[in-house]
Protein backbone atom coordinates (compact mmCIF):
# COMPACT_ATOMS: atom_id res chain seq x y z
CA UNK A 1 0.00 0.00 0.00
CA UNK A 2 1.05 3.58 -0.64
CA UNK A 3 0.54 6.97 0.99
CA UNK A 4 1.33 10.57 0.15
CA UNK A 5 2.16 12.65 3.21
CA UNK A 6 1.95 16.40 2.67
CA UNK A 7 4.79 18.15 4.47
CA UNK A 8 5.61 21.26 2.42
CA UNK A 9 3.68 23.90 4.37
CA UNK A 10 5.56 26.70 6.12
CA UNK A 11 3.23 27.08 9.10
CA UNK A 12 3.35 30.87 8.97
CA UNK A 13 0.81 31.29 11.77
CA UNK A 14 3.32 29.67 14.13
CA UNK A 15 5.67 32.63 13.65
CA UNK A 16 9.22 32.12 14.94
CA UNK A 17 8.51 28.49 15.85
CA UNK A 18 8.93 27.48 12.19
CA UNK A 19 11.84 29.77 11.32
CA UNK A 20 14.31 26.97 11.98
CA UNK A 21 12.21 23.86 11.31
CA UNK A 22 9.31 22.77 9.10
CA UNK A 23 5.92 22.67 10.80
CA UNK A 24 5.65 18.83 10.57
CA UNK A 25 8.88 18.58 12.61
CA UNK A 26 7.34 20.22 15.68
CA UNK A 27 7.40 17.68 18.49
CA UNK A 28 4.26 16.37 20.14
CA UNK A 29 4.41 13.65 22.76
CA UNK A 30 8.17 13.25 22.33
CA UNK A 31 8.34 12.94 18.52
CA UNK A 32 7.92 15.14 15.44
CA UNK A 33 4.34 15.15 14.19
CA UNK A 34 5.56 13.74 10.88
CA UNK A 35 7.11 10.75 12.65
CA UNK A 36 3.78 9.95 14.30
CA UNK A 37 2.18 10.01 10.84
CA UNK A 38 4.76 7.64 9.37
CA UNK A 39 4.14 5.23 12.24
CA UNK A 40 0.39 5.44 11.59
CA UNK A 41 1.05 4.52 7.95
CA UNK A 42 3.26 1.59 8.82
CA UNK A 43 0.71 0.16 11.27
CA UNK A 44 -1.84 0.14 8.42
CA UNK A 45 0.50 -1.82 6.17
CA UNK A 46 1.68 1.15 4.11
CA UNK A 47 5.26 0.57 2.99
CA UNK A 48 5.77 3.16 0.23
CA UNK A 49 5.48 6.77 1.36
CA UNK A 50 5.80 9.87 -0.80
CA UNK A 51 6.56 13.19 0.92
CA UNK A 52 6.54 16.65 -0.64
CA UNK A 53 8.96 19.25 0.72
CA UNK A 54 9.37 23.00 0.50
CA UNK A 55 10.38 24.85 3.68
CA UNK A 56 13.78 23.68 5.06
CA UNK A 57 13.58 20.35 3.17
CA UNK A 58 16.93 18.97 4.35
CA UNK A 59 15.75 18.85 7.96
CA UNK A 60 13.10 16.30 7.00
CA UNK A 61 15.35 14.40 4.57
CA UNK A 62 18.18 14.12 7.09
CA UNK A 63 15.90 13.04 9.92
CA UNK A 64 13.96 10.31 8.09
CA UNK A 65 16.43 9.30 5.38
CA UNK A 66 15.08 6.58 3.11
CA UNK A 67 12.59 5.50 5.78
CA UNK A 68 14.18 2.10 6.44
CA UNK A 69 14.58 2.98 10.12
CA UNK A 70 10.79 3.20 10.31
CA UNK A 71 10.01 0.12 8.24
CA UNK A 72 8.94 2.07 5.14
CA UNK A 73 10.45 3.39 1.91
CA UNK A 74 10.31 7.16 1.43
CA UNK A 75 10.42 9.05 -1.87
CA UNK A 76 10.74 12.84 -1.64
CA UNK A 77 9.83 15.64 -4.00
CA UNK A 78 11.13 19.17 -3.40
CA UNK A 79 8.83 21.97 -4.55
CA UNK A 80 10.83 25.14 -5.31
CA UNK A 81 7.48 26.86 -5.77
CA UNK A 82 4.77 25.57 -3.48
CA UNK A 83 2.14 23.46 -5.25
CA UNK A 84 -1.46 23.03 -4.15
CA UNK A 85 -2.27 20.27 -1.67
CA UNK A 86 -3.76 18.18 -4.50
CA UNK A 87 -1.24 19.42 -7.06
CA UNK A 88 1.51 18.01 -4.85
CA UNK A 89 0.53 14.52 -6.02
CA UNK A 90 1.36 15.24 -9.67
CA UNK A 91 5.17 14.71 -9.38
CA UNK A 92 4.46 11.25 -7.90
CA UNK A 93 1.99 10.11 -10.58
CA UNK A 94 4.37 7.65 -12.24
CA UNK A 95 5.24 6.00 -8.93
CA UNK A 96 1.63 5.88 -7.75
CA UNK A 97 0.43 4.33 -11.03
CA UNK A 98 -3.16 3.07 -10.75
CA UNK A 99 -3.06 1.88 -7.15
CA UNK A 100 -5.31 3.18 -4.36
CA UNK A 101 -3.55 5.60 -2.03
CA UNK A 102 -3.91 7.33 1.30
CA UNK A 103 -3.26 11.07 1.49
CA UNK A 104 -2.37 12.51 4.90
CA UNK A 105 -1.68 16.07 6.01
CA UNK A 106 1.70 15.66 7.68
CA UNK A 107 1.31 18.57 10.08
CA UNK A 108 -1.66 17.09 11.98
CA UNK A 109 -1.11 14.92 15.04
CA UNK A 110 -3.79 12.28 14.70
CA UNK A 111 -4.55 8.91 16.27
CA UNK A 112 -6.49 6.82 13.76
CA UNK A 113 -6.44 3.41 12.08
CA UNK A 114 -6.13 4.13 8.36
CA UNK A 115 -7.61 0.75 7.50
CA UNK A 116 -10.95 1.96 8.89
CA UNK A 117 -11.10 4.50 6.07
CA UNK A 118 -10.14 1.92 3.45
CA UNK A 119 -12.82 -0.52 4.66
CA UNK A 120 -15.39 2.29 4.73
CA UNK A 121 -14.51 3.18 1.13
CA UNK A 122 -14.98 -0.44 0.06
CA UNK A 123 -18.31 -0.69 1.89
CA UNK A 124 -19.65 2.47 0.25
CA UNK A 125 -18.16 1.63 -3.17
CA UNK A 126 -16.75 5.15 -3.19
CA UNK A 127 -14.17 6.76 -5.44
CA UNK A 128 -12.78 8.82 -2.56
CA UNK A 129 -13.41 8.68 1.18
CA UNK A 130 -12.57 11.55 3.53
CA UNK A 131 -12.15 11.40 7.30
CA UNK A 132 -14.16 13.96 9.28
CA UNK A 133 -13.87 14.67 13.00
CA UNK A 134 -16.01 16.73 15.36
CA UNK A 135 -14.53 20.13 16.19
CA UNK A 136 -15.89 22.73 18.59
CA UNK A 137 -14.17 25.58 16.77
CA UNK A 138 -14.69 25.34 13.02
CA UNK A 139 -12.75 28.50 12.18
CA UNK A 140 -10.43 27.85 9.19
CA UNK A 141 -11.75 24.29 8.81
CA UNK A 142 -13.16 22.55 5.76
CA UNK A 143 -16.71 21.19 6.06
CA UNK A 144 -19.20 19.39 3.81
CA UNK A 145 -22.87 18.69 3.28
CA UNK A 146 -23.84 14.99 3.37
CA UNK A 147 -26.87 12.95 2.42
CA UNK A 148 -28.33 10.38 4.82
CA UNK A 149 -25.82 7.73 3.67
CA UNK A 150 -22.78 9.93 4.22
CA UNK A 151 -22.27 10.75 0.55
CA UNK A 152 -20.85 14.23 0.10
CA UNK A 153 -22.99 16.64 -1.88
CA UNK A 154 -21.12 19.89 -1.38
CA UNK A 155 -17.90 21.22 0.14
CA UNK A 156 -17.84 24.26 2.40
CA UNK A 157 -14.18 25.19 2.65
CA UNK A 158 -13.17 27.24 5.69
CA UNK A 159 -16.54 28.90 6.38
CA UNK A 160 -16.66 32.23 8.17
CA UNK A 161 -19.80 32.26 10.27
CA UNK A 162 -20.87 33.53 13.66
CA UNK A 163 -23.92 31.24 13.74
CA UNK A 164 -22.03 27.93 13.41
CA UNK A 165 -19.50 27.16 16.13
CA UNK A 166 -18.94 23.42 15.86
CA UNK A 167 -19.40 20.58 13.42
CA UNK A 168 -17.81 17.78 11.39
CA UNK A 169 -14.65 19.07 9.73
CA UNK A 170 -12.10 17.67 7.31
CA UNK A 171 -9.40 15.80 9.26
CA UNK A 172 -6.90 15.83 6.38
CA UNK A 173 -6.91 12.07 5.77
CA UNK A 174 -8.14 10.72 2.41
CA UNK A 175 -8.41 7.37 0.66
CA UNK A 176 -8.42 7.61 -3.14
CA UNK A 177 -9.55 4.37 -4.76
CA UNK A 178 -8.75 5.18 -8.38
CA UNK A 179 -5.47 6.98 -8.87
CA UNK A 180 -6.40 7.81 -12.50
CA UNK A 181 -8.74 10.37 -10.94
CA UNK A 182 -5.60 12.47 -10.58
CA UNK A 183 -5.60 13.11 -14.32
CA UNK A 184 -7.95 16.02 -13.57
CA UNK A 185 -5.58 17.68 -11.08
CA UNK A 186 -3.82 20.98 -11.80
CA UNK A 187 -0.58 21.90 -10.06
CA UNK A 188 -2.14 24.67 -7.94
CA UNK A 189 -5.25 22.69 -6.97
CA UNK A 190 -6.19 22.53 -3.31
CA UNK A 191 -8.12 19.44 -2.23
CA UNK A 192 -11.00 21.25 -0.56
CA UNK A 193 -11.27 24.34 -2.75
CA UNK A 194 -10.59 22.76 -6.15
CA UNK A 195 -10.06 19.02 -6.51
CA UNK A 196 -12.97 17.60 -4.49
CA UNK A 197 -15.57 19.98 -6.00
CA UNK A 198 -14.17 19.09 -9.44
CA UNK A 199 -14.66 15.39 -8.66
CA UNK A 200 -18.27 16.03 -7.62
CA UNK A 201 -18.93 17.94 -10.83
CA UNK A 202 -17.77 14.89 -12.81
CA UNK A 203 -20.17 12.60 -10.96
CA UNK A 204 -17.60 10.80 -8.82
CA UNK A 205 -18.74 9.34 -5.50
CA UNK A 206 -17.17 10.97 -2.45
CA UNK A 207 -18.10 9.83 1.05
CA UNK A 208 -17.29 11.15 4.51
CA UNK A 209 -16.40 8.89 7.42
CA UNK A 210 -17.36 10.65 10.65
CA UNK A 211 -15.22 9.51 13.57
CA UNK A 212 -14.61 10.73 17.10
CA UNK A 213 -10.82 10.72 16.93
CA UNK A 214 -7.91 12.34 18.72
CA UNK A 215 -6.71 15.07 16.36
CA UNK A 216 -4.38 17.62 17.92
CA UNK A 217 -4.16 20.93 16.02
CA UNK A 218 -0.89 22.88 16.14
CA UNK A 219 -1.74 25.68 13.71
CA UNK A 220 -1.05 28.61 16.06
CA UNK A 221 1.19 29.16 19.11
CA UNK A 222 -1.87 29.03 21.39
CA UNK A 223 -3.11 25.74 19.92
CA UNK A 224 0.37 24.25 20.12
CA UNK A 225 0.72 25.35 23.75
CA UNK A 226 -2.65 23.78 24.62
CA UNK A 227 -1.67 20.57 22.86
CA UNK A 228 1.64 20.31 24.68
CA UNK A 229 -0.09 20.95 27.99
CA UNK A 230 -2.59 18.17 27.25
CA UNK A 231 0.19 15.63 26.75
CA UNK A 232 1.97 16.76 29.92
CA UNK A 233 -1.17 15.95 31.89
CA UNK A 234 -1.42 12.54 30.26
Amino acid sequence: MKAVVLAAGRGQRLGELTNSRPKPMIEINGKPVLEHNLEMCRKAGVHDIYINLHHLPDIIRNYFGDGSKYGVHITYNYEPNLLGTAGALIPFKNELKNEPIFVIYGDNYISFDLLDLKLFNEKMNADISILFHWRHDINNSGMAEFDSNGQIKKFIEKPISTSITDGWVNAGVYYIERINILSIVNVKDDFGFDFFPKCLSKGLKLFGLKKDIDLTPIDTPDLLSSSLEKFKKN
